[in-house]
């Protein structure tokens, strides 16, 4: 009976330690502005929108993607909480997907497929170029419920070696079964680097 008891325990420890060792390699961030949701980066790199208080799945992101250099993904919340943003982007291009609480679970948005680009304004020197890519990222939520994103573009210039970097904003609005439609594009920037 005691090598059974002994045996029970040494169980009951080593799952709660492997527990403990998984929940301490997720990642949880980005929490809503009513502190109900949150997003979660487990070890496998899985990607989850979750109720913190009970770790369930509210919407399973995918995979993250990795870009050297910068944050691979953005969640961007409305004051409300009710709509969220995401980004995932790696090293050439992303995604974005929006999502809207019905009161008891997260919809996804129809999106566009091609969301606006920089109108990249290149040196004339530059020669034959190569794309190192871009994707657009939310940026905020406005008052009026429409989103503000940002889309960027690199590209290097082979025979100078210049470096151009483009960014422009734009604004979605959404009507009430949640389509997307582009509302208002800024002006592109271009920054040249030698």
């Amino acid at each position: 009976m005691k090598i059974i008891g002994t045996f029970l325990f040494a169980a009951v420890v080593c799952y709660v330690t492997n527990v403990c060792a998984v929940r301490a390699a997720e990642e949880i961030k980005n929490p809503s502005p009513d502190g109900r949701f949150a997003l979660r980066i487990t070890d496998e790199q899985k990607v989850e929108l979750v109720e913190k208080a009970t770790g369930r799945v509210m919407v399973d992101l995918g995979e993250a993607w990795h870009s050297p250099g910068q944050v691979s993904q953005v969640l961007v919340w409305s004051p409300d909480s009710k709509r969220v943003a995401y980004a995932n982007r790696g090293d050439k291009w992303g995604e974005v997907k929006v999502y809207f609480w019905n009161g008891t679970t997260f919809e996804g948005a129809s999106l566009h497929e091609d969301l606006p680009s920089p109108d990249i304004q290149l040196p004339k020197d530059c020669g034959a170029v190569k794309n190192y890519g871009g994707a657009a990222t939310p940026v905020r939520w406005l008052r009026s419920g429409d989103l503000e994103l940002s889309s960027d573009l690199m590209m290097l210039c082979r025979e100078s070696g210049a470096t151009c970097t483009a960014e422009v904003r734009f604004t979605l609005a959404f009507d009430a079964q949640h389509h997307a439609s582009v509302k208002k594009i800024g002006k592109t920037k271009t920054e040249v680097s030698e």
